[in-house]
């Protein structure tokens, strides 16, 4: 049924602090799920509109079950280099 859920991005006022000094509730991964395969189109929409930021917590898709191997910044670098 995912399939049929549009990712929803809403925008914030300002920007995450990627270093939440271990505060998980503070962090980029309390606002996105960044393995969500619609990440890049969501990121592209909040720069399009010219948003500081973005969060996925009101989108359908944000709980989706998503990981990877290695953790995010494995997962970064892989993307990179795809």
């Amino acid at each position: 049924m995912s399939h049929l859920l549009k990712p929803f991005p809403t925008e914030l006022s300002a920007p995450i602090n990627p270093e939440p000094g271990g505060n998980r509730t503070s962090g980029v991964e309390s606002h996105r799920n960044l393995f969500c395969a619609h990440y890049d189109d969501c990121l592209d929409e909040a720069v399009k509109r010219g948003w500081n930021s973005f969060t996925c917590t009101r989108c359908p898709l944000f709980h989706q079950a998503g990981d990877y191997e290695g953790g995010v910044e494995a997962y970064a670098t892989q993307r990179r280099f795809a």
